[in-house]
């Protein structure tokens, strides 16, 4: 069976060469960034008349990232 040049993958009729790690580190990255944007508006909306703490923002964006990339890799495939 031939191999692809460029991936070194079995060259079938749909083959697709794997995105570069730079893209998919900045596809991710940009995913984390939007899902703790949207936490903070979210808590922001939600509780706008609490003091919100360094400890509780820091909570919200990490979920919200993460909740973000979970969904756009499972999206993915």
């Amino acid at each position: 069976m031939a191999t692809c040049p460029r991936c070194k993958g079995h060259l079938t009729d749909s083959h697709k060469c794997p995105r570069r790690r730079t893209i998919v580190a900045a596809e991710i990255a940009a995913s984390a960034l939007a899902g703790g944007f949207a936490g903070l508006l979210l808590l922001a909306v939600f509780d706008p008349r609490e003091q919100i703490t360094g400890v509780e923002s820091i909570l919200v964006v990490g979920a919200g990232a993460l909740v973000c990339i979970g969904i756009t890799r499972a999206a993915r495939g």
